[in-house]
């Protein structure tokens, strides 16, 4: 490493940075077409030059690199080294931030088409402006897409300036039915917004394609021929998908893969419909387990018994004349209404009255979504609120095929290592970790096994009374809203002064979050996945041993776990983060109560916590979970990809 460019970083404020750090962790990575080293020396020169540009001048050098590469006579790749200067820059001067050498190896990475292994905290948002510029330069348009509205929409604001600074365009998806809108915004260089707002417009653009025929080249010489006025050509939203950089990648196509995008149509319902559902409903209330049905234990299948078909066919006032399938359909609707589904688990009723899906993996609601062949008017008949009319699939995509239609994809987050065998199969993605900007500080205590749900909140409530008493800042994670208010209600009868964040209070996220790393805060909080805002730390909180972070039973997926423990101890700052479980979390409850029965029965002090051996069994059972929705989303993609082919050889 060369005096001048030391210098420069220093010059930058990156003395800290350690560089050679960085650089020797890179040994032994394979030989990329230009070593990470060696290119991070070479734009860390071109940026000494392009520093003493003028702002004129950094928007002409774009134009000409945008002429360069549009008229063939550069490779993008020839240009990321300049590219990689320039945006930096543009960010110093635009936003006052510039990138550190951790994120120029990110974006390094996503050139590539890799998956970026970088961990919460550490600035993905300022390093996906690297290849969403270079990406740009070909003038076909690049979409970032990230987990929700919140964060699509805050980090459009952030790098419009960087973006505008270089004179190229920047837009926003709108998830609103905008059809003129969405046009403007996809026609920009880079576009924002959500993994599941692009695979939405995708399918209404086929749709649309599908109803209304482009006319191919033929037909369009034919009428210049003839000298007619050209077709009118169909109102599609979408350019042909070029480039897709993906932030928080594990949960848009791994955790939201287990369901495909849907572009569903009103169905007409009247008095006959609602007839069948509450009979189905009044009929299931009176059905005996083993006796009427039979559930499956993994899978939470619902079956008939024989005597239990009888019995629901029995009724004389069956509707049949109004029945869109099998009656028993509707029956086990209501069973598995009844059963599977709970209110502030799986749902939430809205300000209308309206039953609404809660996601399960970053507990946010979902207006637009509705469960599918009647489960949906099931749930509704159960909770007595109005019953909406059904919906027919009119077309669908899995997000597997739909992101593996971009010509380049890439993508970041914290946790990749997991479920790197699923990137490379489905997404041919590899995953590269990269170096912590700072080394990490944080503390991760032994996790604490409780033979019942009361014994774990009565010592999540003792640790949250001691930590709140010398004012360290606590974030509780919660899989649920009923666990929420659950340990809300507990710490309101202690007087411990807290605040929840769940799905009933979205619109308050951002400031909630930014503060929950004030001196003696107590944020509870479902599944914090993907919610991105920026926890800051005063000196006194840090005084008090950082953010700690208490993680309230286990979820289905490992990677959940982790990020929400990422929380803590973010770009150096201390923290310290700890699990609780229990016998009757869901996780046991459902897949394994027979390790629930043994933690209950196991050797416990007195206040009902059991022997920490007993998380390798809950280790090894999440890991079996982890499988049984691996292989469901293998059965998904593998069910999409024969209707797929056979739709095609019909047509």
């Amino acid at each position: 490493m060369t005096l001048a460019i030391r210098s420069q970083y220093e010059k930058r404020g990156f003395a800290q940075a350690k560089l050679h750090r960085i650089l020797s962790s890179l040994k032994g990575r394979g030989n990329q077409q230009a070593s990470d080293e060696k290119r991070l020396e070479a734009i860390e020169l071109r940026g000494k030059e392009i520093g003493g540009m003028t702002d004129s001048k950094i928007r002409e050098t774009v134009t000409k690199m945008r002429g360069s590469v549009m008229a063939g006579r550069h490779e993008l790749e020839d240009l990321t080294e300049i590219g990689f200067a320039l945006v930096r820059e543009a960010a110093r001067r635009a936003v006052g931030m510039y990138h550190y050498p951790e994120q120029i190896l990110a974006g390094l990475g996503l050139v590539r088409g890799s998956v970026a292994e970088m961990a919460t905290g550490e600035g993905k948002t300022l390093a996906i402006s690297l290849p969403a510029f270079v990406f740009a330069l070909e003038g076909r348009g690049v979409h970032v897409a990230t987990v929700n509205s919140y964060l699509a929409e805050r980090d459009f604001e952030f790098s419009e300036p960087i973006f505008k600074f270089l004179g190229m365009t920047i837009g926003y998806l709108p998830e609103k039915n905008d059809t003129e809108g969405k046009k403007v915004a996809y026609r920009k260089d880079i576009t924002y917004g959500t993994g599941y707002e692009f695979g939405f417009d995708y399918l209404r653009d086929q749709l649309i394609l599908m109803r209304h025929p482009h006319p191919g080249p033929r037909e369009r010489l034919r009428q210049a021929i003839m000298e007619r006025e050209a077709l009118a050509l169909p109102p599609i939203v979408q350019r042909p998908l070029a480039f897709a950089i993906v932030d928080e990648i594990d949960s848009v196509l791994i955790d939201e893969a287990g369901s495909p995008l849907l572009i569903s149509e009103s169905a007409e319902t009247d008095d006959r419909d609602k007839l069948a559902l509450l009979l189905a409903k009044k009929i299931a209330n009176g059905l005996e387990e083993g006796t009427h049905y039979r559930m499956e234990g993994d899978s939470r299948k619902i079956e008939l018994t024989q005597g239990g078909f009888d019995s629901i066919h029995e009724p004389s006032e069956i509707p049949w004349e109004s029945l869109r399938r099998p009656w028993q359909s509707y029956v086990l609707n209501a069973l598995k209404a009844e059963l599977l589904f709970n209110r502030d688990v799986h749902y939430v009723i809205d300000e209308e009255g309206k039953v609404v899906i809660i996601d399960e993996f970053t507990g946010r609601r979902h207006s637009e979504r509705t469960w599918r062949e009647g489960l949906h008017q099931a749930i509704e008949a159960k909770e007595g609120v109005d019953i909406r009319p059904e919906h027919h699939d009119a077309a669908s995509v899995t997000r597997q095929r739909y992101f593996s239609r971009y010509e380049k994809m890439a993508g970041l987050t914290g946790t990749a290592s997991e479920s790197a065998g699923e990137f490379w199969h489905f997404f041919k993605l590899g995953v590269e970790p990269v170096p912590l900007h700072k080394p990490s500080k944080r503390t991760v205590l032994p996790e604490r096994v409780f033979q019942s749900e009361a014994a774990l909140d009565d010592a999540v409530v003792a640790d949250v009374r001691e930590r709140h008493a010398r004012r360290q800042p606590i974030l509780i994670g919660t899989r649920t809203i009923k666990v929420s208010e659950r340990l809300a209600a507990r710490f309101e009868a202690e007087g411990i002064r807290h605040r929840v964040l769940n799905a009933k209070q979205d619109k308050e996220e951002n400031e909630m979050v930014s503060n929950a790393g004030q001196p003696g805060n107590v944020l509870i909080a479902t599944n914090m996945a993907g919610r991105g805002t920026h926890i800051s730390l005063t000196p006194q909180s840090e005084a008090a041993g950082g953010l700690h972070v208490i993680v309230v039973e286990r979820n289905e997926s490992a990677r959940i776990d982790r990020q929400l423990i990422g929380r803590a101890a973010r770009q150096g700052q201390p923290g310290s983060a700890q699990v609780f479980v229990s016998a009757d979390d869901h996780l046991i409850e459902r897949y394994a109560p027979e390790v629930g029965e043994s933690i209950r029965k196991a050797s416990a002090d007195a206040n009902g916590e059991v022997s920490t051996e007993f998380s390798k069994v809950i280790d090894q059972l999440q890991h079996r979970v982890e499988r049984i929705r691996y292989d469901q989303r293998l059965r998904i993609a593998e069910r999409d990809k024969w209707l797929h082919q056979t739709r095609q050889s019909l047509a």
